[in-house]
């Protein structure tokens, strides 16, 4: 209730989009602004620091919190270490939140000259976030079929790491990259409703508005007699596993029911 006296209306905010519209819902925003990084998230307008979840090695997280004692975050302003900065030595953290600091000065120039509405900042695209997020120490080589891309990959890779240069390389065979990677065949399958398991069994995904249902099926998995219990039981392990690997995959979000096939023993 103190919103409309603090921003009566027509006072110009500004909002970050996090998640986009879907159907007839609208976009879901928020004043807390957040600029991801490669290695830190800074957020201009919270003086709160703090280490990804993911991260669980405690020696890890001290060393972590230590290292934020030590970056010279300005007044106000607060940064989170993402997964990608586990094990990564300060200056990686230093010069990542150098970077973060000068793009929030462009947004923050752009705040003072623009008229609102206005977009201040748009996350990059899919290019300059493979480079960010995916260009890890464990990827061997990158492929790139097209010269533009190509060029401004190793632009982006110079700023961030120049030693990850020799990982990027210019495809150009005649066979399609997609076929000669065998991509489109998954690209399929990631739109099918059953998927298969190797065993044999199957899951069947089943999508509504209000929820997505996943049933785990034996399918065409034939067992030796008296061995039907060990079979529904790595029927149920297979598809575990599988069905964390689409719903990453099939980015799924929501209520999610998984219907596993009934076995005896706890």
């Amino acid at each position: 209730k103190d919103i409309p006296g603090l921003y009566p209306s027509g006072t110009d905010i500004v909002v970050q989009v996090t998640k986009g519209p879907i159907g007839t819902k609208g976009p879901r925003t928020t004043t807390n602004l957040s600029l991801p990084g490669r290695f830190l998230v800074l957020m201009p307008y919270s003086d709160q620091c703090g280490i990804s979840r993911k991260i669980e090695d405690q020696k890890e997280r001290q060393r972590l919190k230590k290292m934020l004692q030590e970056l010279t975050i300005p007044e106000g302003m607060g940064v989170i270490v993402r997964t990608a900065g586990e094990g990564k030595k300060t200056r990686y953290f230093v010069r990542d939140l150098h970077l973060l600091l000068k793009k929030w000065e462009d947004i923050s120039r752009r705040m003072e000259m623009e008229r609102a509405p206005c977009c201040l900042y748009q996350e990059p695209d899919i290019v300059e976030r493979t480079v960010r997020d995916f260009l890890t120490e464990d990827v061997d080589r990158v492929l790139i079929d097209n010269d533009k891309d190509y060029q401004r990959i190793l632009e982006l890779v110079s700023i961030i790491s120049r030693r990850s240069r020799s990982k990027v390389h210019l495809y150009n065979d005649t066979i399609p990259i997609f076929e000669r990677f065998n991509i489109e065949r998954q690209i399929e399958q990631t739109f099918q409703r059953s998927v298969a398991l190797p065993s044999g069994g199957q899951i069947v995904i089943e999508e509504t508005e209000a929820l997505v249902a996943i049933d785990v099926n034996t399918g065409s998995h034939k067992a030796k007699s008296g061995e039907e219990k060990n079979t529904i039981l790595q029927v149920n392990l297979e598809a575990a596993n599988e069905i964390a690997r689409q719903i990453r995959l099939r980015n799924m979000g929501g209520l999610i029911i998984l219907d596993f096939i009934d076995m005896k023993e706890r």
